[in-house]
């Protein structure tokens, strides 16, 4: 049986400036490479055709995912991965991919990691070229498919760097501001472009606006029962913004409400326990945080890197468990959080100021040579280090 063909798809405007970096790696390791062109007025096309890419002009309707199931009816191949042209991959992941390619329907998700905050986002990227496959949504449109279709987590590790630039992403959470609104003017109950539209307001700072639109997600029972992933995350920004505009009594509220109904979700006892170490409840926030770390942290969704969120919980309960003054357990805290990071100076640093602090100037000395060794410039480790010379 002959292996599956892998195509590339994507739309593209005006990418002369991105292609270098992310069609121009990765264009060989394709069978096909398709690209919408959705009104270049720069040297985009041109560009993608010295790559090997087929070229199709599609008029701009407003519609990414017009766009998207566009560029699926012009492919060939037999399996077909998404790319924009902020996003880039490695040629050995292209090769990894073809590995991970089912024999059945399936399908593939890859982690998009954004640059150069560092939130994640676990996407839909890779699906066979089938009619039962195509795009919904005017804006961050969806990959629809029959629900029996398996997930398969792959190793594509997919870079973007698009809201790299202040002004650009500003303008583009306008424009998505616009698009989201006709969706829901088209779909009053689509709680997604909802949960989108509020997630939208709150990365443009407007606060209020993000309330009343993420209360009315939380306060849908269908979206409770047909996304629990995006209804308990609509929790999560809805009492950041309760946060921002200093209603922390309502921020706290939400959270007991999703913990109450999703009582195994690590992630709420996460946000609890952040909320209530901004506010110095100590004691609040060692016990969110110890739930945290006993549930874990499932696959994520949006904004979350499992691995930063399971440090910063194991971080910020050795720090509240110092504040209580239960010092024994700060300390065995801060140790897993700096084996969960050996190379971030934050626990080892408190690890020495707490050994210091019960006269342990040998062992604080010991985390000190290995952040001076990472960092020899670092201050605090410096500075931790000439009070450690005036003890035996």
């Amino acid at each position: 049986m002959p292996e599956p063909s892998l195509g590339l798809i994507m739309i593209v405007r005006d990418e002369a400036s991105n292609l270098g970096k992310s069609l121009t790696p990765v264009a060989s390791c394709f069978d096909e490479v398709i690209a919408v062109d959705t009104g270049s007025t720069d040297n985009t096309a041109d560009i993608c055709q010295e790559l090997g890419a087929k070229v199709f002009d599609f008029t701009w309707q407003d519609d990414f995912a017009a766009a998207r199931n566009f560029s699926i009816a012009k492919a060939t191949a037999d399996w077909l991965f998404w790319l924009d042209a902020d996003n880039a991959i490695t040629p050995k992941m292209v090769a990894d991919l073809r590995r991970k390619l089912p024999e059945a329907p399936a399908v593939l998700w890859a982690l998009e990691q954004l640059e150069p905050k560092g939130g994640q986002l676990w996407q839909k990227r890779c699906f066979p070229r089938c009619p039962e496959a195509y795009f919904v949504g005017r804006v961050h449109e969806q990959l629809a498919h029959p629900a029996d279709w398996p997930s398969v987590a792959t190793a594509v590790r997919v870079r973007h760097w698009g809201y790299a630039d202040h002004s650009h992403s500003q303008a583009k959470g306008r424009y998505y501001l616009t698009l989201l609104n006709q969706m829901l003017e088209e779909n009053p109950a689509d709680f997604y472009a909802r949960f989108q539209l509020g997630r939208t307001h709150y990365n443009l700072r407007e606060f209020n606006d993000s309330v009343e639109q993420l209360t009315q997600v939380v306060q849908d029972e269908h979206a409770r029962m047909a996304n629990p992933q995006i209804w308990a995350h609509a929790h999560f920004i809805l009492a950041q913004a309760y946060e921002r505009l200093a209603k922390f009594n309502e921020a706290e509220h939400i959270l007991e409400q999703l913990i109450e109904s999703q009582p195994s979700n690590g992630l709420g006892y996460f946000h609890y326990g952040r909320l209530a170490y901004g506010r110095q409840d100590w004691q609040a926030a060692a016990e969110h945080f110890a739930q945290t770390l006993m549930l874990g942290v499932d696959q994520p969704f949006v904004d979350l890197d499992p691995a930063q969120t399971l440090f910063l919980a194991e971080y910020y309960l050795g720090r509240s468990y110092e504040r209580l003054d239960r010092l024994a357990e700060a300390r065995a805290a801060l140790e897993r959080a700096a084996m969960k990071q050996p190379h971030n100076p934050a626990p080892r640093t408190d690890l020495a100021r707490l050994l210091l602090a019960q006269g342990q100037a040998g062992q604080a000395r010991v985390h000190l040579k290995q952040i001076l060794n990472v960092s020899p410039t670092d201050r605090a480790a410096k500075r931790l280090w000439a009070q450690t010379e005036a003890l035996p």
